[in-house]
């Protein structure tokens, strides 16, 4: 199955004053849940829904536990999860002043497995042999223009474009 684009217009001009369209991915039906993953996987299994969902949920927790415990959690194949801190604007000048309470956020970083190439380029397990199709020729004449161009930030949440996932360890 491709990843299905259409096209959205940037809110803010370039230094010619065009405000220039891009790609944006769509979404189609319910996001996946952990009962529906654990569905999925099992019909690749040799286990029930229960068994490999009582896992995921297992996994979870215990990403949880090691992340909480400044560990890096990779899962071959997959990728890896890190936490990662900001202090946001909450600098000081001197490092015997730095002190937990600048901390103005905390997240799960993942970053997809990948693999080097032999000329140096590096290849995403994720992501490798992507085809990108725009809606219209998936959906045809049942997608209206309107629906095409409405805010992009709607069909992107939970997610977005910022390259983060949602924290599995939460």
């Amino acid at each position: 199955m491709p990843l299905i684009y259409k096209p959205y217009q940037a809110t803010l001009a370039n230094k010619e004053g065009q405000k220039l369209y891009y790609p944006r991915l769509v979404k189609f039906g319910k996001m996946v849940n952990t009962q529906k993953m654990a569905e999925l996987i099992a019909e690749k299994a040799s286990l029930t829904a229960g068994d490999v969902h009582n896992v995921i949920r297992n996994l979870m927790s215990v990403m949880r536990e090691q992340l909480l415990n400044s560990r890096t959690v990779r899962l071959e194949g997959l990728g890896t999860f890190t936490m990662i801190a900001k202090a946001n604007g909450k600098g000081v000048e001197l490092e015997n002043k730095v002190s937990s309470s600048q901390i103005t956020s905390l997240r799960c970083q993942f970053t997809p497995e990948y693999t080097r190439a032999a000329n140096g380029s590096a290849t995403r397990a994720l992501t490798t042999g992507v085809e990108f199709v725009h809606i219209k020729d998936v959906a045809g004449s049942f997608v209206a223009d309107d629906v095409i161009d409405k805010d992009p930030d709607d069909d992107n949440k939970p997610g977005g474009g910022s390259g983060e996932a949602p924290d599995p360890a939460a």
